[in-house]
């Protein structure tokens, strides 16, 4: 439900001067919290204020992007968590699942494509790890944002708008998303029925979605329009322990997860351009090395997935070093394996004072997921089964590109960075990685600087206003298209440490509406 208000809302936390980024560098911080959109950082500021650490502020922005971004992120949907805390990693996978007695079919939305939702139970299990405040302290805002509404972005308006004919196909979906008339910004979005099941999860945790009248409305829908989903699916669900995977950097450590996750080819990636045998001085040699590897990781991409031991290969720094002098002179004429989908998903990074660091990724899959709303439960559920994934077996986590990313000095996180996009999430948080650790780029020209992603047979490069560069068309060596429309290449949020103040600093993609929040900056 919306309504064409042009008043503006009364601000939840008018006790709070915020001094929000966005795409700007802060010049040193304690606590940071960096998120795709303004009014989820102002979340994790809150949290911050009533003295929660970067779990807090993770769990309580994740449900928050619930409600302010539910084309893209939302409760029924999948999640992936990479946190370091007291000298250790660990990651949490909450990712949707085939249900028990799933049969193959051959569509991508729609019921039969519903998987069992894992963002509530691994948000819960991600706050119980390491969480100083109250599951209640934590859902307020949400609830808050859901009950009284919010005012549209531009972003918001239009991802809802593009979803428009998606949800028609489901009538109690655009009871929810769709009025007498397409959104505008400054339109107001209020979602009482997503309330009440935040205040269900606030007072009962993981029961309070997995079971009771939420879970029994769950099944009941899903039985009645052919979904399969049932009461014991959802009780039996489990968000589990992720595989941190560790790759080596000179004097750095990446680190990100296992499958489900892709993290795996961050971690090729950044090593093959470290090992690059040639100079990179110009945008075209950058595009001219990174094309090659981004090709070739893509296209050998699944070996993780059917190869035994392959792993030991794609995260071997000696094996990448020879490999980059290699893969330099490799006509790339091979198809690239990757499923170049549009991706709609929400990344937070987090840090605090003490150093625990948390990098959050959650996602619907395509654009409002599966199409598909419960009546009176007001979240769309993701999309998991048919071949969007690539998921055909019951019981089965979905695999995602989803890659939090984590890079530590001497065990003390330096840098920490995740991203939106789809299958061009491992390049964007790459090539994020190597502008500012090799090449030496500030963060914010890091993060707002053009990328390049392989498709079939062609490099992509983005290239557009504010990203432009000179060049000569025959100094690009591959066949290649140039971008000319924002937010195709990943949306990242990062931070990074400035080692000379002990500060960190933070920095949000341009592409859509996302803001830091820096504590040195009240």
């Amino acid at each position: 439900m919306h309504s064409n208000m042009r008043n503006s809302i009364p601000l939840l936390f008018t006790s709070i001067l915020l001094f929000f980024i966005s795409c700007t560098i802060n010049q040193t911080s304690n606590n940071v919290v960096v998120t795709p959109h303004p009014l989820a950082t102002q979340v994790g500021q809150s949290i911050f204020e009533l003295g929660g650490n970067a779990f807090d502020v993770a769990v309580a922005t994740g449900f928050a992007l619930s409600v302010l971004e539910p084309s893209m992120s939302g409760i029924g949907g999948r999640m992936q968590a990479l946190y370091f805390t007291n000298d250790s990693l660990g990651g949490i996978d909450g990712t949707t699942q085939v249900p028990s007695s799933y049969v193959h079919e051959e569509y991508d939305d729609g019921y039969k494509f519903v998987g069992i939702p894992g963002v509530v139970h691994g948000l819960i299990k991600l706050h119980e790890s390491r969480g100083n405040l109250t599951l209640q302290q934590l859902l307020k805002p949400s609830i808050e944002l859901a009950n009284n509404g919010f005012e549209l972005t531009r972003g918001n308006v239009i991802r809802l708008n593009m979803a428009a004919s998606h949800v028609l196909n489901n009538s109690k979906t655009d009871k929810y998303f769709l009025g007498d008339s397409l959104f505008q910004i400054g339109d107001t979005l209020i979602q009482k029925d997503l309330a009440n099941v935040l205040h269900e999860i606030s007072k009962y945790g993981i029961d309070g979605f997995y079971g009771g009248w939420v879970a029994e409305k769950i099944a009941k829908d899903m039985n009645r329009y052919g979904g399969y989903i049932t009461l014991d699916d959802l009780r039996d669900y489990k968000s589990g322990n992720s595989v941190v995977v560790n790759g080596e950097l000179h004097k750095y450590s990446i680190h990100s997860l296992f499958l489900p996750s892709f993290g795996p080819i961050v971690i090729q990636l950044v090593q093959l351009m470290d090992s690059w045998p040639h100079r990179v001085e110009s945008p075209v040699d950058y595009i001219n090395m990174f094309y090659p590897i981004s090709q070739h990781v893509y296209t050998n991409s699944r070996k993780q997935q059917f190869i035994p031991d392959s792993l030991h290969n794609i995260i071997s720094f000696e094996y990448n070093s020879s490999l980059a002098k290699t893969v330099s002179y490799v006509c790339c004429t091979k198809k690239t394996l990757t499923n170049n989908i549009d991706g709609n998903t929400a990344h937070i990074s987090v840090v605090d004072s003490l150093d625990n660091v948390v990098s959050l990724t959650q996602t619907v899959g395509p654009l409002m997921g599966s199409g598909v709303i419960t009546d009176s439960l007001g979240f769309v559920y993701a999309t998991t089964m048919g071949s969007y994934l690539g998921i055909t077996e019951a019981n089965q986590r979905a695999y995602s590109h989803i890659s939090p990313t984590i890079i530590l000095e001497n065990n003390s996180p330096v840098m920490v960075l995740g991203a939106a996009g789809g299958s061009r999430i491992p390049t964007s948080i790459s090539q994020v990685i190597y502008r500012h650790l090799f090449l030496d780029d500030d963060l914010n020209s890091s993060v707002t600087k053009f990328r390049v992603h392989p498709d079939t047979e062609k490099a992509l490069i983005e290239y557009h206003n504010g990203v432009e560069f000179e060049f000569i068309p025959d100094s690009i060596l591959f066949k290649y298209d140039l971008i000319d429309s924002p937010a195709r290449f990943g949306r990242v949020q990062a931070i990074s440490r400035v080692n000379d103040l002990n500060k960190w600093i933070g920095a949000s993609d341009p592409d859509w509406e996302g803001t830091v929040f820096n504590s040195d900056f009240k």
